[in-house]
């Protein structure tokens, strides 16, 4: 503690004795970082210091931050105080300690602090607010911050200290970022312990309309408890009724031009009270006060802007008698405060403005604060510190220019027959074929079968280059397409076509029509080729059976025997009839075929 007591006596700049203070007195394991032990030893130190120099400071009956102060060389010297703090700060900025040492620091002093001495207090934190606000600060004591300023609010006066609370919460607002929730009234809760008092009954030797009177305080309890209308016809129309009162005597009794004159707004502000005397003495005066009127309306505009807030359930909405109301209501508010002088039109753009925000303030609670702020985009600059300038191109891009350089250089590119060449089937289905294969371990996710570009592709090949494994899609999907000489042969086995009973039926219906074309041609045969056929095939019928092809083969070669012409017309008419009653047979023959064929199959079966 006393290396600390006589580094804040020494002069110059913490940067040049600070780090080599906290060095000597914690002896750290690191040279430039506490660890959190030595920074909670640290702070114990510090708070003790402090402690120690307020109470010498009021002791010497001296302010807080003027203890101490010494002039040098004609120079009034910095006070003990603000040269810890500034000491402390240094160190918490650079990152030697931990960085919510000086909010701790500030938040003990301004509790040991009186009112008085808090306002130099506060003025040193306002002085610091830009290293206060520092990312690496900021996120260590902000709620340390908003402690200390909350206390500070709770002590002060809202009616004696007005511009000091002021002075706080204006740097809260600049010290926390637009989107911090903290700050936010997110329920829309009001401040209903804001009660007006006002006289209740008729006061002696009064000239005033005390129904008036007690009608126009009466609006207060309404204006600072909204919520209190909604869902309560009783209190709406109590509140309609007064408010109708009130408006008629404002419309009776105009304020004219030099009325509003003599009232001078600016020394008002200057003397501004947060709340208006209700004194029924007074009652006269405050209905020819343009500010008195205008506070009154702006509150009514207030009040029926919150109604009409977006984002309720539909329990909180108005219902529609009560949105005809308050759209009447509100224009004759507004057209009141046009008529109210001075500058009533410009009075009244300003209160719509502020309103307007205020709704854009309110949707984006109800969105649940989303950040304002965006990172600024960098730009990167050339290493000299100038602007890369773009490249042109001169056609657009770099791939067209780049295809249109080609095309000098290669005039016969397009010309080439290799440039439209279709791929083998066999080379192009050849790295699903290694998929398929489970020797080569390839993971399904990676296979190429997932990528529907390529299977369809290969469709389109196979349904021209090879049918029949395309006809293996329908069966077995994209895998069944792949030609069988890719495939290993366990893989193989898997995709080989089997005979079914279909396709042996089918077969069998073949060969009886092959059969039954051969009888039809030998009754289209004439009868005098046939005899000779006839004679010409007994010895070779009676050396050996003539087998289905072997007839077919005589059929055609007496066909192909040139006739004469009366044999071609006796052959036409002949064939006529002959073909249509082969037709007939031989759909009676398939059709019993197809039966023989069937029950020949379960013959089997039952016999197996």
């Amino acid at each position: 503690m006393d290396l600390f007591r006589q580094a804040i006596l020494r002069q110059g700049p913490p940067e040049e004795f600070a780090l080599l203070t906290v060095q000597e007195a914690i002896k750290p394991q690191k040279q430039t970082k506490l660890v959190q032990d030595e920074n909670q030893l640290l702070e114990n130190i510090l708070r003790s210091l402090l402690q120690e120099l307020v109470a010498a400071a009021v002791q010497s009956g001296q302010k807080l931050m003027k203890y101490g102060v010494s002039i040098v060389d004609g120079e009034s010297s910095q006070g003990q105080i603000p040269r810890l703090l500034d000491i402390v700060l240094y160190l918490c900025e650079k990152e030697h300690v931990e960085g919510g040492m000086i909010f701790q620091l500030l938040e003990d002093l301004t509790e040991m602090s009186t009112m008085r001495n808090c306002e130099d207090v506060f003025g040193y934190i306002e002085s610091k607010q830009d290293i206060l606000g520092k990312p690496e600060l900021f996120a260590r004591g902000k709620l340390v911050m908003l402690r200390t300023c909350n206390q500070l609010l709770r002590r002060l006066s809202k009616a004696n200290d007005v511009v000091f609370c002021g002075r706080i919460i204006m740097f809260l607002a600049h010290f926390f970022p637009l989107s911090e929730r903290s700050a936010v009234n997110i329920k829309g809760v009001f401040n209903t312990s804001n009660e007006t008092k006002y006289e209740t009954e008729v006061p002696d030797g009064i000239s005033i309309d005390f129904n008036f009177y007690r009608t126009l305080w009466s609006l207060q309890e309404y204006f600072c408890n909204p919520p209190s209308l909604i869902n309560a016809p009783g209190k709406w129309h109590k509140f309609t009724s007064s408010l109708t009162l009130v408006l008629n005597t404002f419309e009776a009794q105009p304020l004219s031009d030099e009325e509003g004159n003599a009232h001078n707004l600016e020394d008002d502000a200057a003397t501004f009270n947060i709340k208006y005397l209700t004194s029924s003495k007074l009652m006269g005066l405050e209905l020819k006060d343009p500010s008195f009127r205008r506070h009154v309306l702006v509150q009514c505009l207030i009040l029926f802007d919150y109604l009409k807030a977006p984002g309720k359930s539909e329990k909180e909405l108005p219902s529609e008698a009560m949105k005809e109301e308050i759209k009447t209501s509100e224009e004759r508010a507004k057209k009141l405060l046009e008529m109210t002088p001075p500058k009533g039109i410009d009075f009244l753009r300003s209160i719509e403005h502020i309103l307007e925000r205020e709704r854009n303030w309110v949707w984006w609670k109800r969105d649940g604060c989303p950040p304002f702020e965006k990172q600024p985009v960098e730009k990167k600059l050339v290493q000299d510190g100038t602007k890369k300038r773009r490249t042109r191109w001169s056609l657009g891009n770099k791939e067209l220019s780049q295809l249109w350089k080609w095309a000098d250089q290669y005039s016969g590119a397009l010309t080439d027959a290799e440039r439209v060449a279709t791929p083998a089937i066999t080379k192009y289905w050849k790295p699903l074929a290694e998929d398929m294969d489970e020797s080569a371990g390839i993971e399904a996710e990676y296979h190429h079968k997932n990528n529907r570009v390529y299977c369809w592709k290969g469709l389109r090949f196979s349904a021209r280059q090879d049918l029949e494994g395309f006809s293996r899609f329908t069966e077995h999907g994209i895998e069944g397409v792949v030609p069988l000489e890719l495939l290993p042969n366990e893989v193989r086995a898997k995709y080989q076509a089997k005979p079914s009973e279909r396709t042996k039926r089918t077969k069998k219906e073949d060969t009886k029509n092959s059969a039954q074309q051969a009888e039809e041609n030998q009754i289209a045969t004439p009868p005098s080729e046939m005899d000779n056929e006839v004679g010409r095939a007994d010895p070779e019928a009676s050396a050996a059976p003539m087998d289905t092809d072997a007839g077919i083969a005589t059929v055609n070669i007496c066909q192909e025997e040139t006739p004469t012409p009366e044999d071609n017309q006796k052959q036409s008419s002949d064939t006529d009839v002959a073909q249509e009653a082969g037709q007939i047979e031989a759909d009676t023959e398939a059709e019993t075929g197809m039966i023989d064929g069937e029950t020949d199959a379960e013959d089997l079966d039952t016999a197996g």
